[in-house]
């Protein structure tokens, strides 16, 4: 059935923002089995469903995120949290204490293949996934952060990834930190619609 079903999606996306601070308080098992459920419904080319999401919320595993996220000191990355900072000033880590992180991947043997250009369609599938994602999280008031910048070869060998899965991103999902406060000029911050849509032509 088509048509308003009572969310109003514009409203849900200007609500999504980036959060770099989160309290300590576990995400749910039924949040996070409804978050999931978001991806599963998530439109892929030809329905090929090539998504692979691993689920981390044990210390362990938030653990080993961590650490294929910890890089040389950034002062840009300081700037836009404090938390990335280590005590010796001399490591970011691009973790913000989630609770809950997903590796969101895709499998290079289950997704679609352009038949003339033979690119895959897992990227791009990967990513529509792990935007309903986030969105299903902020209508559950869940925080969201989309990370893309990790070290790949260490993630794949902590987390034991298979060879046919492409990491794209993770997804750090978390109730804010109650002394959160959001980066203002980063999350209103939009570009208005005359750079960024063409009618008929560019230009």
């Amino acid at each position: 059935m088509f048509g308003p079903q009572g969310t109003d999606f514009m409203a849900l996306s200007k609500q999504r923002h980036t959060v770099r601070k989160y309290s300590q308080k576990p995400v749910e098992q039924e949040k996070v089995k409804k978050i999931l459920e978001a991806g599963r419904w998530a439109p892929t080319a030809v329905n090929a469903q090539p998504q692979r999401i691993l689920v981390l919320n044990t210390p362990e595993e938030l653990q080993k995120v961590k650490d294929f996220c910890t890089f040389g000191w950034k002062k840009k990355y300081v700037d836009l949290a404090e938390e990335s900072d280590t005590v010796d000033h001399k490591h970011i880590v691009i973790y913000y204490g989630a609770p809950l992180v997903l590796m969101v991947c895709y499998d290079k043997k289950a997704c679609w293949k352009h038949p003339e250009s033979g690119t895959e369609s897992g990227q791009t599938d990967a990513v529509i996934v792990a935007t309903h994602i986030m969105l299903e999280a902020v209508s559950l008031g869940l925080g969201t952060a989309w990370i893309s910048y990790f070290d790949e070869q260490k993630a794949r060998k902590s987390l034991h990834l298979p060879d046919d899965w492409q990491p794209v991103c993770m997804l750090y999902i978390g109730y804010p930190a109650d002394d959160y406060q959001p980066n203002q000029k980063l999350s209103i911050r939009r570009k208005p619609l005359t750079e960024t849509c063409f009618f008929d032509k560019v230009g």
